[in-house]
């Protein structure tokens, strides 16, 4: 660390999470109108390179995916914020360049040259990084525990095995609305015409800037396609023992995790805004079961039938986080061609307490990944913006109740019930904007 600082070298990982106030946000628009789009065409190209992060984001305007620009300043690699002040510190009588902006940015780069910052963020990360080994191991010891039972096979546990199994199915079918939304397990996705589906093609996770990587993926993101998801048949044919998933479209969705505390907005504030957007609202595992799931998988020589059947019947949450994902379905294939592996919520950002932004490294994503077995962790405290971002995982459900389709209306400040079987008609219950379920009139 200490050759590489004293040359100026960033060694920092992605995510150094202490910048002192020292980050600003990215005014990427003015910033490309500082220079005259007929002379300094190389500067525009170079400076959108920089400002640019290497996903892609969902333009509903055009209707296409788009390149994703940086937010803040602390997206950007040392070498990178030097560029961008070189770029622009000699351009401060433009009218759309601020003398502050230039001036914040010559302060940041002093201070993320420090040898000393520099090492103090490496340590932060080093921590991070151990902390989070250290709850992967804990959330799979807690589950082995809970599960009971002895050994590391999945036959030294089958009994506990198909006893929990049996136990999480009669749970299901006895859940409520008051008991779910209660305990702070109530999912929330939005579908909305204007959003992304159909066929598009997304970038290799390994190779982004490559476009002959580019894979194509179909996506039901419909209200249809959030039921046929709960079909097992569309993951394993009973005859063939064929996997739809891909040929459907039927992967991972994006979400919100509702909070149900009397501190806690009304439900729209918890929502990300889509015009006449319908609203899909399912419950997720208890803690205690997600963490069950996630030991069973764990199990060495596992019964590969008995597993699947289990994937394939339990609605879950894979990624969570306390904060929007900015994220984006990737193909995760490596080497040679082979058959795409569609992946959503494993790219994006991380917005973080202190206001910084930043680049979601391999720990962020560890993160979501047992926050997902750990759901409260992204509520209360472990919110840094307003709406979450989970990954859902629509599977069978035994409930009558679930999923439930919901429309918000905006005359009454609530959301009325739709019919599963035909959601333009409502059934006459309705949530009010306060979480309470109102059953329809006699």
């Amino acid at each position: 660390m200490g050759n590489g600082a004293h040359t100026g070298v960033d060694h920092s990982p992605a995510g150094a999470d202490n910048r002192n106030g020292a980050r600003m946000k990215i005014s990427w628009v003015k910033w490309v109108k500082v220079f005259d789009a007929e002379d300094d065409k190389v500067e525009i190209a170079r400076l959108r390179e920089l400002l640019n992060t290497e996903d892609e984001v969902w333009d509903a305007i055009q209707g296409a995916l788009v390149p994703d620009t940086k937010l803040t300043t602390s997206e950007l690699s040392l070498v990178e914020l030097r560029e961008v002040h070189s770029l622009l510190k000699d351009r401060v009588k433009s009218p759309f360049l601020e003398a502050t902006e230039v001036s914040a940015l010559a302060e940041e780069l002093k201070l993320r040259s420090d040898p000393l910052w520099i090492e103090e963020q490496a340590r932060k990360a080093r921590e991070r990084k151990e902390a989070q080994r250290a709850t992967e191991a804990r959330v799979l010891r807690e589950g082995l525990s809970e599960l009971g039972g002895d050994g590391g096979k999945w036959s030294d546990r089958a009994d506990e095995i198909a006893a929990w199994w049996k136990a999480v199915k009669v749970a299901e079918a006895k859940e409520t609305w008051a008991g779910a939304f209660g305990d702070n397990r109530i999912s929330a996705r939005q579908v909305n015409t204007a959003g992304r589906g159909g066929t598009f093609s997304v970038v290799n996770l390994s190779e982004r800037k490559n476009a002959d990587k580019r894979r194509e993926i179909v996506l039901d993101r419909t209200v249809d396609g959030v039921l046929e998801r709960l079909k097992p048949g569309n993951f394993r044919d009973p005859l063939t023992s064929a996997n739809s998933k891909v040929r459907l479209g039927l992967h991972d969705l994006s979400a919100s995790l509702l909070d149900s505390g009397d501190d806690k907005p009304t439900l729209d504030k918890q929502l990300k805004f889509y015009k006449d957007a319908v609203l899909v609202l399912m419950p997720v595992p208890t803690e205690r079961d997600s963490k069950i799931f996630h030991a069973i998988s764990s199990l060495a020589e596992p019964d590969a039938d008995a597993l699947r059947a289990i994937r394939n019947r339990f609605t879950r949450i894979r990624l969570a986080q306390g904060s929007d994902m900015h994220t984006i379905f990737v193909d995760d294939t490596t080497g040679p061609p082979a058959p795409a592996q569609f992946r959503y919520g494993v790219t994006g950002r991380v917005h973080l307490r202190n206001g910084d932004v930043v680049g979601a490294d391999e720990s962020y994503i560890a993160a979501r990944r047992t926050n997902a077995l750990e759901h409260s962790k992204i509520l209360g405290d472990g919110a840094t913006q307003p709406v979450n971002e989970i990954v859902m995982v629509y599977r069978e459900h035994a409930s009558e109740t679930f999923p439930l389709f919901v429309k918000w209306d905006e005359e009454n400040k609530r959301f009325n019930v739709l019919k599963r079987t035909n959601i333009k008609e409502t059934t006459g219950a309705y949530i009010d904007n306060k979480g309470a379920w109102h059953d329809a009139p006699k």
